[in-house]
């Protein structure tokens, strides 16, 4: 639609031949799951370059809020997420030291990731697991309460070990 409606309807019909000016004005179109969906799409983009930019920078407050707008976006234009992930996605935003969080893994039955002030690593682990237990106590119970939170530290770079 966004190819014919633009005038380039030699173009084949995806998201990412579509200039983020042309999805604008023609998003009314779609239909609203799909323009959420699409939403998702161009928003996430543009948090990819903000987020380059604050990482640079060595603005870690920015570089978590564009982790955790990339989450919220997930759940409400993406509409992914099952409930117990959504709750871990809120939960691990109130840790301390939380600068940001989002899904993993698509967010369909995934994990989060968070990016954590490593001074507060311990703590956040553990307001973490004693929070979820809280809302899902059953599942909870189901798994190593120990290996549910991992602390990672970053590396250099990606490389054959």
């Amino acid at each position: 639609m966004f190819c014919r409606s633009s005038g380039n309807e030699g173009m084949e019909p995806l998201l990412s031949n579509v200039e983020p000016r042309t999805y604008e004005t023609h998003k009314c179109k779609l239909e609203p799951s799909l323009a959420r969906r699409a939403e998702h799409y161009f928003s996430e983009n543009m948090r990819v370059i903000k987020g380059l930019e604050a990482w640079a920078s060595g603005n870690l407050e920015d570089f978590g809020k564009l982790i955790s707008a990339s989450g919220l976006s997930s759940i409400q234009n993406y509409e992914c997420g099952c409930e117990p992930l959504i709750q871990l996605y809120e939960i691990l935003l109130r840790a301390p030291g939380v600068y940001g969080a989002r899904f993993s893994g698509a967010g369909f039955r995934g994990c989060c990731i968070a990016f954590v002030d490593a001074n507060c690593a311990i703590e956040a682990a553990s307001f973490v697991r004693n929070e979820y237990k809280k809302l899902q106590p059953k599942l909870a119970s189901q798994i190593n309460q120990e290996n549910v939170v991992l602390i990672c530290d970053t590396a250099d770079c990606a490389c054959v070990i």
